[in-house]
């Protein structure tokens, strides 16, 4: 059965949108994702011919923005270029330029006018619905749009989860440092020294700080929360402690009980409020992330009518490419 065609602009052409550049190109799927118009955050450029995928990847691994690569036929104002998708044809917006964990902003403001004006949205930048997550449900209803966020989450949120009321969340949300921990225990190495091997590999970025420190692990389960159970709760509100040095010493506590440790994410109902918290935590042999070793992730949900349902996800560019594509492929079933 042939495939349905979907029309897509790539805001973003750092490592995920290089790689969903050459996913899309390769893999069979239900739904078609041609792409027609790239940007990055030195402007977009609009397609009208076949996409020379290959060339643009190489021209974008030298360093080079689009700018340098493409002149006088990037449209520098990015606001402008996402103005212009409807008018192209192009239905679909990619986001996945780097996160500002701060404010949102710029990925914010721009998918905000996307959905506004009808384009939908499919985005990986956590940054925005960290800070925005109302507002981008007002900017759905206002152009009748949808948006797709599975690859902001660690995993994908459960089916079985539609209509029911979720009590508590509790994941395992963050690869890098859960193949950190991970080193640290099955190689009993240090902290500084499994970090170093992260990074060797990259799995880790240069600058591991949203990761080892908590904040990306806090915004994913955060997201969760809002979606699955009303939370009100504020990124500063957030209880947070990451993994480092210290961590060596819990790890020991856990090694001498057969037990593990890793970086939770939780949110559970108190007090009225919903309240989040993420912190390494000593798991006991059967339990659900005992097992969740190296950059695997997996959430379990505690709900009121089905006791509990577990998840899994991915890392690698590969999943956050198929994530990303799934999520254009539950949009196209729906409009």
């Amino acid at each position: 059965m042939a495939s349905t065609k979907v029309t897509v602009a790539l805001l973003g052409l750092g490592n995920v949108g290089r790689a969903f550049l050459r996913y899309v190109s390769s893999v069979e799927s239900p739904v078609q994702a041609v792409v027609k118009a790239v940007a990055d955050r030195s402007g977009g450029l609009l397609i009208d011919n076949q996409l020379d995928v290959e060339k643009l990847i190489t021209a974008k691994q030298s360093g080079r923005t689009l700018s340098e690569i493409a002149g006088d036929d990037v449209i520098s104002d990015l606001a402008n270029f996402i103005q212009r998708l409807p008018s192209r044809g192009i239905s679909f917006l990619v986001e996945s330029l780097p996160t500002n964990i701060e404010s949102g902003e710029p990925a914010l403001s721009f998918i905000m006018k996307a959905l506004a004006q009808g384009t939908h949205v499919v985005t990986v930048d956590k940054g925005p619905l960290a800070h925005g997550f109302q507002e981008l449900l007002e900017a759905q209803k206002i152009g009748s749009s949808l948006l797709g966020y599975s690859g902001t989450t660690g995993v994908s949120i459960p089916d079985e989860l539609a209509n029911e009321r979720v009590l508590e969340i509790r994941g395992v949300l963050n690869g890098t440092t859960n193949y950190i921990l991970s080193e640290m225990q099955q190689s009993q190495t240090s902290f500084d020294d499994a970090l170093a091997r992260a990074q060797a590999e990259e799995i880790a970025e240069p600058d591991p700080s949203l990761d080892i420190q908590g904040w990306d692990t806090v915004v994913k389960t955060l997201i969760l929360a809002r979606t699955l159970m009303a939370a009100e709760t504020r990124l500063a509100d957030v209880s947070r402690i990451g993994i480092g040095p210290k961590t060596e010493s819990l790890i020991a506590v856990a090694r001498n009980s057969g037990r593990r440790v890793r970086l939770v994410g939780r949110a559970r109902i108190w007090q009225g409020r919903v309240r989040v918290s993420v912190a390494p935590k000593i798991v006991d042999p059967g339990t659900p992330f005992y097992d969740v070793s190296g950059t695997s992730k997996a959430a379990v949900f505690r709900t009121e009518r089905q006791g509990l349902v577990l998840a899994t996800g991915r890392s690698g560019r590969d999943a956050i490419s198929q994530t990303i594509l799934d999520d254009i492929v539950r949009i196209a079933s729906k409009v």
